[in-house]
């Protein structure tokens, strides 16, 4: 059996008991940080569950590894926030379905849900996209045509933030980013959300320009509202700085 099982938002609090359960009964457990940040501590997680926690590199993760260990034991598979927000974890589904192992997934809070804190509905956002650290010759230009593209449509964008060799891109950088390419202007109002589902957790509704000014936490995410309704722009004031 293979088990992809969601490391949540922030910490291993953020598991849930039948998540904890399943590492309890599992002849190996592994992990990947690469398709996102955790904070929370592997030696704690090894005390809850009694399970020795491997971190696997991406290339093995993208292996058949994991599929090939899955047809003769129990493996799960630590992944942070919500198991199936990155293609890896499909392909790693499909592949156990095509092979006829069997394959559970153990959901958890994702920044998906996480940012209805905002006040934004759910249903009302549109493709959500990655703003990748430009680097000599590589700056893609997606993710400012998705922006513009649901706006037209009157819908909410949620912006996700690069990790880059570990490090991640902060709300000064993407604001920076987003002007420059025309996304947004300078004096538009967005959402910054910062460190969500952890006790040091903020939201903060304001323009381009004043986000660009500030240090805020990380790991963020940026939203760009589309048209708001009555209840949306209510819950936005709670945010304004």
């Amino acid at each position: 059996m293979l088990y992809l099982v969601g490391l949540g938002l922030y910490d291993e609090e953020d598991m849930s008991l039948r998540a904890v359960n399943i590492l309890k009964r599992c002849d190996s457990v592994y992990c990947e940080f690469y398709t996102g940040k955790w904070h929370g501590d592997l030696k704690k997680l090894e005390k809850i569950s009694g399970k020795k926690i491997e971190v696997l590199p991406r290339k093995k993760v993208e292996s058949d590894f994991l599929v090939d260990e899955a047809k003769a034991s129990d493996v799960a598979l630590l992944v942070p926030g919500d198991p199936l927000t990155a293609t890896t974890h499909i392909e790693l589904m499909i592949s156990a379905k095509k092979q006829s192992i069997g394959f559970s997934i153990i959901h958890s809070s994702s920044v998906y849900t996480a940012v209805a804190e905002s006040g934004l509905l759910l249903y009302k956002f549109g493709r959500a996209t990655t703003l990748v650290c430009p680097e000599k010759g590589y700056e893609p230009k997606s993710p400012y045509d998705v922006i513009k593209e649901n706006r037209k449509a009157g819908l909410h964008t949620l912006v996700l933030l690069d990790i880059k060799n570990d490090k991640l891109m902060t709300v000064k950088e993407a604001t920076g980013l987003l002007t420059k390419n025309g996304a947004i202007n300078k004096e538009e109002r967005i959402v910054a959300c910062s460190c969500l589902g952890s006790k040091e957790g903020k939201i903060e509704y304001n323009t381009a320009s004043a986000l660009r000014e500030k240090d805020l936490p990380v790991p963020s995410a940026i939203l760009v509202p589309g048209k708001l309704n009555f209840k949306e722009e209510e819950a936005l004031e709670l945010w304004k700085n």
